[in-house]
């Protein structure tokens, strides 16, 4: 378990990728944030109601963010002692390009880490186990095209592992709900 922060360094481009030719939309930006009725219809979305929900909070009007890329799936594990890992991602900023500044983006990734930390210690505290969970926020360097801006954009990530299917999508749940809140906490909101 643990949070670890980050930086890249290479160019994140949104739009990204050309719209595939048979209608999918695995490849192509969507903009969530001007059409919410797409979420529940999307990929990332399709039978992962935690992704929904993530997706549908921070794309609302009244929040401050819109997401850039999302998606997660499950993979073989490392070891025999975890052999089912899942692993997701997210890719947001804030819904005013001209807020995605470095500094700000930066100073969003430590408030996160300092309150997804204490929420994660005491969700690990309250089930008396800790949580097999690693989480990466990364800050990277990105191209808004049709804004013709270059800002920056923040990438979570989270790898769940573990024993069983069922458990490790529990506890990628209680990360995804830690992730919710603590954006809850830095642009507190009413709804």
């Amino acid at each position: 378990m643990g949070i670890l922060v980050s930086e890249g360094t290479s160019l994140f481009h949104v739009p990204y990728g050309p719209a595939i030719s048979d209608g999918s939309w695995d490849a192509s930006f969507i903009d969530l944030k001007t059409n919410p009725q797409l979420i529940p219809v999307i990929p990332p979305c399709v039978g992962w109601p935690e992704t929904q929900e993530l997706l549908e909070w921070l794309n609302a009007a009244h929040s401050p963010f819109m997401t850039l890329a999302a998606d997660q799936s499950f993979a073989k594990g490392p070891d025999p002692a975890r052999p089912v890992i899942l692993v997701s991602f997210v890719t947001l900023c804030f819904a005013d390009i001209s807020h995605n500044a470095k500094d700000l983006l930066a100073d969003l990734t430590l408030f996160l880490q300092g309150q997804m930390d204490r929420l994660i210690q005491d969700i690990s505290t309250s089930l008396g186990q800790n949580l097999d969970l690693e989480v990466i926020l990364e800050i990277q360097p990105t191209q808004f095209h049709a804004h013709r801006v270059q800002g920056w954009s923040l990438t979570v990530m989270m790898i769940a592992s573990g024993q069983e299917h069922h458990a490790v999508r529990g506890t990628w749940g209680w990360g995804i709900h830690t992730f919710m809140d603590g954006l809850k906490a830095y642009a507190p909101i009413e709804e």
